[in-house]
């Protein structure tokens, strides 16, 4: 069953290790089939992965963002998409840590950023009114050193205002302690880009980071505007101090993931500027943005 000869019997274990592994350690996991599937199924999609930029697989979708006060949308996060030829569409939760662990996100981002900028360019043309576009960085993106003149250099071939741009990083990588991070993110914000925490409160949320860090925009993760509904007090208690905090600090709040007209009342009557979510628009291709 476990393999009928050492090698068999060696690569298993090691599939069983690393499960436990990435699962915490000190953990006991056998190697079942499934794991075994998956894992070749994981290796597959990564050595694809490596292609999709050149067969044209990934693609961007775009959510608009909306002005809480008078509904108007007032920007887009760009949102990377991946249809595979052979397991169709794979979600971001699986391909963007694998283009993070192979190094590939560097490549991808750019293509990203670049494409992103090409079609706002677009969509203010439509518009005809100040908006903004938010594109995601990875903490490997801010690992490269010329990330700055990266951008910069973008921003310059498809003619983008840095003003309308903002820089989205997750909160656990904007409270990373590695000093360079921030110094990337420093730079960045020079050019004139905003910089947004996202899943702000989900991680290790630091008061002392809000304070040194080069923040503009906060954004309530998901999980508490889903609490709103909720017969718990808890989470709106929550949202309501992120806004009072935010808002001593001069800093923008966007909520997320708000899905139903209690959440974007509720976000709304507490100060919230800006919502986001499919109460109002759902992602969308550049055409339809249009």
């Amino acid at each position: 069953v476990d393999g009928e000869n050492p090698e068999t019997l060696i690569k298993n274990a090691d599939i069983a290790m690393y499960r436990a592994k990435t699962g915490g350690k000190n953990q006991c996991i056998y190697c079942s089939p499934e794991l075994k599937d998956e894992t070749i199924t994981k290796m597959k999609l990564t050595n694809s992965l490596y292609r999709a930029l050149d067969r044209n697989e990934l693609y961007l979708n775009y959510q608009p963002q909306i002005k809480a006060e008078t509904q108007e949308i007032i920007g887009f996060e760009a949102l990377l998409r991946w249809n595979n030829k052979e397991y169709g569409l794979v979600s971001p939760n699986i391909f963007i840590p694998m283009a993070e662990q192979t190094g590939l996100i560097r490549q991808i981002g750019l293509w990203t950023i670049k494409t992103a900028c090409e079609h706002f360019k677009s969509f203010k043309k439509c518009y005809g009114k100040d908006i903004s576009l938010s594109i995601n960085l990875s903490i490997e993106q801010l690992r490269d050193n010329n990330i700055t003149e990266k951008i910069s250099k973008v921003l310059l071939d498809t003619e983008t205002n840095a003003k309308d741009i903002r820089i989205e990083i997750t909160e656990s990588i904007a409270f990373n302690e590695d000093p360079n991070i921030l110094q990337r993110l420093i730079e960045i914000r020079n050019l004139g880009i905003s910089i947004s925490i996202d899943d702000f409160g989900k991680g290790y949320s630091s008061f002392n980071r809000l304070k040194t860090f080069p923040i503009d925009i906060l954004k309530i993760d998901m999980d508490f505007v889903r609490g709103i509904t909720s017969p718990s007090k808890k989470d709106r208690a929550i949202i309501r101090s992120i806004i009072q905090i935010a808002k001593n600090l001069n800093i923008a709040v966007l909520a997320e993931g708000v899905e139903t007209k209690e959440q974007y009342t509720y976000l709304k009557d507490n100060g919230c500027d800006m919502i986001q979510g499919y109460y109002f628009y759902k992602p969308m291709p550049a055409n339809e943005i249009e």
